[in-house]
């Protein structure tokens, strides 16, 4: 029987024990719609914020899509995404409009490996970069995960890199390889070359070459036609060296280098041999000109020569300045006895830096130039002459082209014509003086000071003094003709020595007027007993009259050479029969003293 409880109002019943009442059941009911209310204002909350997320998406400039992990099919993909499958529809089996619902396969020659890297939520985050036809996509995969970390799916962020990529590709170029030719440039080269010498056991050979004749091309015809040349060096470099791990490179200038496979001294002397007969061949440039140059190879070989990058170059190197030495057009493979003769070069360099700064050491010798029909001096010729304290008498063979490749030969130059400028001004007999000119102190825009301030210290008058130059000097040095021109407008004569010996003989008398052509003492002493010699000597006299330049014949020692080139119409005459080279007066007793001591040769 209920129990019944009352009250002032009225009574309520009580459910049994096990029973719930309806005010509880109410409450209840109450409660859990007021829950369903906060769930639902959280879900259209989170709708609202899901919808603002993906508003903002939409709007990103980045690229965005979701791949459902059950089917890998495109379930989402915001505006910038569409926009960017736009322009590369022609290369996609879809248009921008069907992206949604379509599989992630299309963008993937191998999907399996794509979708098997998807499936996973531990693979990620996931970076590619995917070629599609001339296009690159720059690709990032990151995971999607719910509050409590579970794997919910993929979200690509992707972007159209072509141009990006390109711009990369050309900086790796700049960075690694030669602008002009394409080979590898200096760095490169050298890394490539320390990576094969890291390799235990690797033997290979270095070779570095100097092209014979650019400077005449680059200068005469201009940049554009040596860059032309270069080009085609290049290509023909390309040609000869097919074997497999050979590296070209391009360090500067006109200087290459090659490193090989080869590890055999045979057949690396008959490569370089190729090179240089590949290289020798005539060019027909952009413009149709043809020119020919050849190239001189220095070869150091690993282990043989050295066992790291910095010997091996340097061993090269001076294998090259051995070649270039022996003339042009060959090759030279590094021994200990280079090694030797380099450093003995840079002790005569040190030793001459030396005797320009004290003043000790150096010395005038003077040979006469004789009228032919007077046999009167009319001029003597300077010549530099040169006592090393340990290394005694040095060549001038030996000593100026050290002078030259070390810029030295600026100094000596201008300490030779002060000398003998200061000279010729006490000579009674009124005689010019000649001086020798190097090749590389023309074309600098320096010789006319330097000209000026002998003459203006020594007093001698501009007339009384000759320069004396070559003929691959005026082909080969730009400008130098323009600074024979000027010096020829102060009053100075310039002669041309060695006339006869050169590839461009004639073409050096049409580049400049020249006051005297001396014929080279080759011809002079072969033409007593030869008579094609004898006929280049009477033409070449015969030249000179019709030039009205005089011809100087050198070389004559006997009087049988005098009579031949007297009899050829040679004007002036040089050589021992009249007088060897003989030192200034105040030099004597120093020389003397040089003479007697141990370390002297015959000088």
């Amino acid at each position: 029987m209920h129990r019944i409880v009352r009250s002032k109002s009225k009574a309520v019943p009580l459910r049994a024990s096990g029973e719930t009442s309806p005010v509880l059941a109410a409450g209840k009911k109450i409660a859990k719609h007021c829950a369903d209310i906060a769930s639902l204002k959280k879900i259209v909350r989170n709708a609202e914020a899901t919808q603002r997320l993906l508003r903002m998406i939409d709007d990103m400039p980045v690229a965005v899509m979701t791949v459902d992990l059950e089917t890998f099919k495109i379930n989402y993909a915001n505006e910038t995404s569409k926009t960017l499958i736009r322009s590369i529809e022609h290369l996609l089996p879809l248009k921008a409009e069907d992206l949604i619902g379509t599989s992630i396969d299309v963008f993937h020659r191998h999907p399996e490996a794509q979708r098997q890297l998807l499936s996973s939520g531990n693979n990620l985050p996931h970076f590619a970069r995917i070629k599609l036809g001339s296009e690159v996509l720059d690709l990032q995969v990151t995971a999607i995960t719910s509050d409590d970390g579970l794997y919910l799916g993929p979200m690509l962020t992707w972007a159209i890199v072509t141009k990006e990529v390109e711009a990369e590709r050309r900086i790796i170029q700049l960075a690694h390889y030669d602008t002009l030719t394409g080979l590898a440039n200096r760095a490169s080269f050298n890394e490539r070359l320390e990576a094969s010498l890291s390799i235990p056991g690797n033997n290979l050979s270095l070779l570095f070459l100097d092209l014979d004749g650019f400077k005449l091309v680059n200068d005469t015809l201009g940049h554009p036609a040596g860059d032309s040349l270069l080009r085609m060096v290049a290509e023909r470099l390309r040609g000869v060296c097919v074997e497999a791990n050979t590296t070209i490179g391009r360090l500067g200038g006109d200087e290459f280098a090659i490193l090989s496979p080869f590890n055999d001294v045979t057949a690396i002397k008959r490569h370089a041999s190729c090179i240089i007969d590949a290289l020798s061949m005539p060019y027909r440039l952009d413009n149709g000109q043809q020119v020919q140059v050849g190239v001189s190879i220095g070869i150091a070989m690993a282990p043989l020569h050295g066992l790291n990058a910095e010997t091996l170059c340097a061993h090269a190197d001076i294998a090259l300045y051995a070649a270039k030495a022996a003339g042009k057009g060959m090759f030279w493979m590094f021994s200990p006895d280079l090694e030797a003769g380099m450093q003995h070069a840079i002790r005569l360099e040190a030793g001459l830096k030396h005797s320009l700064q004290s003043g000790e050491g150096l010395f005038i010798f003077y040979q006469p130039i004789v009228d032919a029909a007077t046999q009167t001096v009319s001029t003597r010729e300077a010549l530099l002459r040169w006592h090393h304290p340990e290394a005694g008498w040095v060549s001038p063979c030996e000593f100026i082209p050290i002078a030259e490749r070390s810029g030295l030969i600026f100094q000596l130059g201008a300490h030779v014509l002060e000398t003998a400028c200061r000279d010729a001004a006490g000579w009674e007999d009124g005689a010019r003086v000649a001086v020798n000119i190097s090749p590389v102190q023309l074309g600098k825009g320096t010789l006319l000071q330097t000209v000026l301030n002998a003459l203006t210290t020594s007093g001698l008058a501009p007339d009384r003094l000759e320069i004396e130059v070559t003929e691959t000097a005026i082909m080969e040095g730009r400008g130098s003709v323009g600074d024979l021109r000027q010096l020829k407008a102060i009053g100075v004569q310039v002669a041309l020595d060695d006339f006869g010996t050169g590839y461009s003989t004639f073409s050096a008398l049409r580049a400049f007027a020249f006051d005297k052509i001396k014929i080279d003492g080759s011809f002079v002493r072969a033409a007593v007993e030869h008579a094609d010699a004898a006929a280049i000597v009477r033409a070449i006299c015969d030249l000179g009259k019709r030039l009205n330049v005089v011809t100087v014949a050198e070389g004559v020692e006997t009087r049988a050479h005098f009579d031949r080139v007297l009899e050829e119409g040679c004007m002036e005459i040089q050589g021992y029969l009249f007088g060897r080279p003989a030192p200034a007066e105040r030099d004597l007793s120093a020389i003397e003293r040089l003479n007697k001591s141990p370390v002297s040769s015959a000088g």
